[in-house]
C-alpha cells in the first residue's frame, strides 16, 4: 500500500512502469527466481509513464447545469441534450389574457430529465490533467486510478476526483468521525516534495549560457521552424530562456535533448538568428531504488 494514502494508488500505478530491479540494482522481471523483493526507480518510471500516456491523465467531474449555462453544458458534455417547449399561460399584464412560456427539459444517455431531476442524477464531464515534468505528478500520487487501458504502448488512466486522504475525511466527517490521520500523509507527501526537488531540481553545476544561431527548417507536417542546437543535452526538467532583456514574443521551446526553437515572430521581428540561451545540462541520473 502507498505510503501517501495507505492504498493501492496512483503512486502504486506507476512504480515498476519502466522495469524492475533486485536490491543491487540489476534489471529483473516480475517472476524470476531468487528475487525477494522487487524494486523500481520512481523518476525512470516517472518518464516511462509520461511517455506512454502522453503526460495526460483524467478526471470525472461533476457539472452542475442551469438554465443560464447548459448552452455551454452540451459543449462540455456531448452525451447532454437541451430540449426546448413552448406552451401557453395565462398572464393577466397580457392583452390577450395570455402569454407563451418557454421552458426546457434535458435528455442525458438518452434518457430525458427536468432540470432538477438531472442536477440530483449528476452530468459527468470528463478533463484532462496534463504534467510535464515529476511535479507536476506527485501532488496526485494519493489519488486512485479509478480505471486504466493499454493498447500498442499507450496508455490512459482516469483518477478519482479526490485524492483517497480528503475522501476518507469528508466520509469519516459524514458519520460525525474526525482523526487527525491525514495530517501524516500530507506530511509524508511534502517530505516526498523536499527529497525529489534535492535530487533532481538542482541546477547548480549544470547551467548553460550559449550563443546558439538558428535557422528555418521545414517539419515533416510541412510547417516552417526556426530551430536551434546546443553543444550540451537539455535537462527537460528545466524550460530553456533568453537571456536577453530585448522585447521579445515567446520563451524558446524545448524540441529535445539537443533542438531549440524559436518562434516566427521573434526570428523575424524581435531577436534575429542569433541569441544567447540559458539552459540546464542534463546529466544521467544514478539509480534509486525504492
Amino acid at each position: 500500500m502507498s505510503m501517501f494514502s495507505g492504498k493501492c494508488d496512483l503512486y502504486d500505478h506507476i512504480m515498476g512502469t519502466a522495469g524492475w530491479y533486485d536490491r543491487n540494482g540489476n534489471p529483473v522481471k516480475m517472476g524470476d527466481s531468487g528475487v525477494g523483493a522487487y524494486y523500481s526507480d520512481e523518476y525512470r518510471d516517472f518518464l516511462e509513464f509520461k511517455k506512454r500516456t502522453g503526460g495526460v491523465l483524467h478526471q470525472h467531474k461533476v457539472l452542475t447545469v442551469t438554465p443560464w449555462n447548459h448552452d455551454d453544458a452540451v459543449k462540455l458534455c456531448p452525451e447532454l441534450e437541451v430540449i426546448e417547449h413552448k406552451r401557453i399561460v395565462p398572464d393577466k399584464r397580457q392583452k390577450s389574457g395570455q402569454r407563451e412560456d418557454v421552458y426546457y427539459t434535458y435528455k442525458y444517455w438518452g434518457k430525458e430529465y427536468t432540470l432538477k431531476e438531472l442536477n440530483k442524477h449528476k452530468v459527468y464531464i470528463t478533463i484532462d490533467i496534463h504534467f510535464d515534468t515529476l511535479l507536476d505528478l506527485i501532488p496526485y500520487y494519493p489519488y486512485i486510478v479509478t480505471m486504466s487501458c493499454s493498447n500498442n504502448g499507450k496508455q490512459t488512466v482516469f483518477i478519482s476526483s479526490q485524492s483517497f486522504v480528503d475522501e476518507e475525511v469528508d466520509d469519516h466527517l459524514k458519520h460525525g468521525y474526525y482523526s487527525e490521520f491525514w495530517q501524516y500523509y500530507k506530511k509524508q507527501l511534502q517530505e516526498h516534495y523536499q527529497e525529489i526537488v534535492l535530487r533532481y531540481y538542482n541546477p547548480a553545476g549544470r547551467e548553460i549560457k550559449e550563443n546558439i544561431t538558428f535557422m528555418k527548417e521545414t517539419a515533416e507536417d510541412g510547417t516552417e521552424k526556426y530551430i536551434g542546437r546546443t553543444l550540451y543535452p537539455i535537462d527537460e526538467n528545466f524550460e530553456p530562456k533568453w537571456t536577453t532583456n530585448k522585447s521579445r514574443w515567446t520563451s524558446p521551446k524545448r524540441i529535445d535533448e539537443h533542438r531549440i526553437e524559436m518562434s516566427k515572430q521573434d526570428f523575424e521581428g524581435y531577436l534575429g538568428a542569433t541569441q544567447e540561451v540559458y539552459y540546464v545540462q542534463k546529466k544521467d541520473y544514478e539509480l534509486y531504488l525504492g
